[in-house]
């Protein structure tokens, strides 16, 4: 979360946003080549960011008309495995977030990612 998405806020109502956020996630899965995470295994890899400062570009992500620089809190799941060999690989990632309101029975956020890695 920013103070470009929230202008005005504290750097405690960015983390909270942040957090509030990765709390909704309802699903989450990782597979690298035959390799498969569940949302379970990834549970361990959250971990959450102090404020730190970037520069956004105009026109940018998150409905950022005007770019520049932003006070920003992150929190989410990020994996390090071991170097993939030579070859090529493939790498799927999957999650959703819970709607926050609750007459909603849809999940706001989704997303259906695969990457084709070459390794030389």
């Amino acid at each position: 979360m920013s103070d470009k998405e929230a202008p005005g806020a504290t750097d405690e109502e960015l983390k909270l946003a942040a957090k509030e956020d990765q709390d909704s996630v309802n699903s989450l899965s990782l597979k690298i080549g035959d390799k498969e995470y569940n949302f379970e295994d990834l549970r361990k890899y959250r971990t959450n960011t102090d404020v730190f400062e970037v520069d956004y570009a105009d026109n940018g992500m998150f409905g950022v008309i005007e770019g520049g620089p932003s006070k920003v809190a992150a929190d989410g799941y990020y994996i390090m495995t071991d170097p993939l060999p030579e070859g090529n690989h493939t790498v799927h990632y999957k999650s959703s977030l819970s709607c926050l309101d609750p007459g909603c029975a849809e999940p706001n956020f989704a997303q259906d990612i695969k990457y084709n890695i070459i390794v030389e």
